[in-house]
């Protein structure tokens, strides 16, 4: 079966970005992995959460959704300006959403993602459930699934979460997969994207469903449902 999923991972290998796998934390580089911070990184003031807002809005997509340094992580990465990150989302998305569309579909969806993810850690989680709705797209999405795993979660919804789960670990890999990510690590020499995609990120809400949104989509929760399992209830 074809899945849209083959056309996002082309614009993986043409940009290096994986933004269609959220396989990173709160905040962090999607090309490194590198955690979140816990302090103010240079330029911002916490907990006031100041930024050259202006500046960050005129950033073309790719620096401003992937550069560690220069776009919306830095003030992502800082404790207590997730809401601040969400609305600097927001406003980039309500200001640039046309032209970033005109590019690909795909990363209007990223940039919702991205807000909804800062707007939960934030506890605003109607919002951060709306927000997932308009991403998730239709079916043929590789990422539908994904994205009700994370509503049901936010919902506090566990069964509607394990079936979810269930469904996106059915999802048949796409034609080219293998191949699209053989090549996007020999040019970029670092591992590829899995399939399913973000398949360890919903076991890590499940293995850490009593918890926080922002401590269950931590790596630590990913690990604790790759050492111990996902409960089946």
């Amino acid at each position: 079966m074809k899945w849209i999923a083959g056309s996002l991972l082309a614009a993986m290998i043409a940009t290096s970005s994986v933004s269609a796998q959220e396989s990173t934390p709160l905040a962090a580089s999607p090309a490194t992995g590198r955690p979140a911070l816990t302090a103010a990184p240079a330029g911002i003031t916490a907990p006031e959460c100041r930024v050259d807002r202006e500046a960050l809005l005129k950033l073309d997509y790719e620096a401003f959704e992937h550069d560690i340094d220069g776009g919306w992580r830095p003030l992502g990465a800082v404790k207590g300006c997730e809401a601040a990150t969400a609305d600097l989302l927001r406003d980039y998305r309500l200001r640039n959403g046309g032209a970033v569309a005109g590019q690909r579909i795909e990363y209007v969806y990223s940039l919702l993602r991205h807000e909804s993810q800062l707007a939960a850690a934030a506890g605003q989680t109607d919002r951060a459930i709306a927000l997932r709705r308009a991403a998730r797209g239709s079916p043929m999405w590789e990422n539908y699934y994904y994205d009700n795993a994370m509503i049901a979660f936010l919902k506090r919804n566990k069964a509607q979460l394990l079936e979810n789960r269930a469904k996106l670990a059915a999802l048949p890999k796409p034609d080219g997969h293998d191949e699209g990510v053989a090549a996007f690590e020999k040019k970029f020499g670092k591992p590829g994207p899995t399939w399913p995609p973000n398949l360890d990120v919903v076991d890590g809400l499940i293995a850490c469903f009593d918890q926080p949104y922002a401590e269950a989509y931590s790596f630590a929760c990913r690990e604790k449902a790759a050492r111990e399992g996902v409960p089946a209830r």
